[in-house]
């Protein structure tokens, strides 16, 4: 379905483009709000993305993961225009990631919800991204890769961690630890 919906756009269908418009706005929004609490640049950033798509698309389905290039093209837009007004240099600070948007939800005890919020919070902010792309966006490790602009092994490598500290700090089998991510992403998809 996916790949028909960027065939229907590549012909210059307007509805494709308009549906896949829809589709990604709330959730580049919540991820731009991670970046940043300037929601005039995150909607600048989802609109400059949504024009490249549009006046590339004949170009963008040779792209291997269209999903990761739009996080990805979003992501370096808002970061380059931080830089230039200068309000945060990323080169001293990563972006805090709010843990509202990966704890599980609210059929889990409050109790494992409050340990895990806890446990978000100890890891640094790379960490959280990671998490955030994987469990809460549903990115492969190659389209998290491709959106922190990191290799795949080092992707693999970081969510290993990122995991590893979780499952330390709750004190619970790594099993139990990925279904609660597991089932925090797949809520959070169908909320959307």
């Amino acid at each position: 379905m996916e790949s028909e919906r960027w065939n229907h756009i590549e012909q210059g269908n307007i509805e494709a483009y308009s549906e896949t418009y829809i589709f990604y706005y709330k959730k580049l929004y919540n991820y731009g709000r991670k970046f940043t609490d300037n929601t005039a640049l995150i909607e600048d950033a989802i609109q400059v993305v949504f024009v490249m798509v549009w006046n590339n698309r004949e170009k963008f389905v040779d792209i291997s993961s269209p999903h990761s290039y739009i996080f990805y093209s979003f992501r370096n837009y808002i970061f380059k225009e931080q830089k230039k007004q200068q309000k945060v240099v990323f080169q001293n600070k990563e972006p805090e990631f709010s843990i509202d948007n990966i704890i599980i939800d609210r059929e889990t005890s409050a109790e494992l919800n409050k340990q895990l919020k806890q446990a978000l919070i100890s890891l640094t902010s790379r960490q959280r991204e990671a998490i955030f792309l994987r469990f809460y966006e549903a990115l492969s490790f190659e389209e998290v890769a491709q959106v922190m602009n990191i290799s795949v092994k080092a992707t693999y490598k970081l969510i290993t961690r990122s995991l590893l500290k979780l499952k330390e700090l709750l004190n619970i089998p790594m099993i139990l630890l990925l279904a609660i991510l597991k089932e925090s992403c797949f809520s959070n998809m169908h909320a959307v």
